[in-house]
């Protein structure tokens, strides 16, 4: 199959398996589960796209490439369904659904269907990377490190989410400001950036690389502009209020930095 047709597949298998999704989701009344398959989708496709072209890829390099988006599709599935298992529907969900009122279930569909697209998107970046017969050297050993670094930051930062999340003496108005969390309101969504700028350097060589150049772009808006930070930040501003008002004052939003000095309160 050429890529046209390798794109066109992804988008039929992420279709319909977002279909079933979405009517497990009317079943049960909860959508959180839509990140879960999105997480685990992009890695199987990912693996998928890498295996169909093993005569294009240097064999140690294809090893490499499959096990970076199967180990990172793994994390980030099994960590987001943990989080929703046997839990309330997930509160930026539950707003749209009060916002949709009886369109809710279509909305639903269609949102499905964006993640399905999204699924492919962030899938397609492995259709270059397999495209490379040299063995591997310099910049992929440091592409590697920049890899690791970001998965190692958002492994921590999801960690020290949990972590607050399950203090007995938590109120629901408290705001983590912890550990990587003093420096960014969303150091998760930061060191996913990170990871996936590594696949710049892991395509270097590969034949299509000038494409994987829309992967700092088209990531940063999606995390800070579609689907990540302005949902997250309206439901926390709801919920904690003057407390995450205060946090967002003091504390850069996506990349790291020290944080403001507030002034007291007289």
């Amino acid at each position: 199959m050429n890529t046209i047709d390798l794109l066109l597949f992804g988008q039929l298998g992420s279709s319909v398996t977002m279909i079933f999704g979405w009517l497990v989701a009317c079943k049960i009344k909860n959508t959180s589960y839509v990140d879960v398959l999105w997480a685990y989708g992009v890695g199987v496709l990912g693996l998928f796209y890498l295996v169909v072209q093993t005569d294009q890829c240097h064999p140690a390099r294809l090893a490499l490439l499959q096990g970076l988006v199967g180990v990172w599709s793994v994390r980030l599935g099994t960590y987001l369904l943990k989080r929703c298992w046997g839990k309330q529907e997930d509160a930026r969900y539950a707003f749209l659904r009060s916002y949709l009122g009886k369109r809710a279930n279509l909305g639903f569909f269609l949102f499905f269907q964006v993640q399905a697209f999204w699924i492919v998107l962030f899938a397609s970046p492995f259709l270059i990377l397999a495209r490379n017969p040299l063995p591997l050297g310099a910049y992929d050993h440091l592409g590697v490190l920049i890899w690791v670094l970001g998965f190692t930051g958002v492994t921590l930062a999801d960690k020290q989410m949990q972590t607050f999340k399950r203090a007995a003496n938590r109120t629901r108005k408290d705001v983590c400001r912890s550990g990587l969390w003093k420096f960014s309101r969303h150091p998760n969504y930061f060191f996913e950036w990170i990871l996936w700028l590594s696949y710049l350097l892991l395509g270097m060589n590969a034949s299509g690389a000038p494409l994987l150049l829309f992967i700092p772009p088209v990531l940063y808006l999606f995390l800070t502009k579609v689907t990540g930070i302005p949902f997250v930040e309206a439901r926390k501003l709801e919920a904690s209020g003057d407390a995450y008002q205060s946090y967002v004052s003091s504390t850069p939003s996506f990349f790291p930095w020290f944080p403001k000095k507030t002034k007291p309160e007289e």
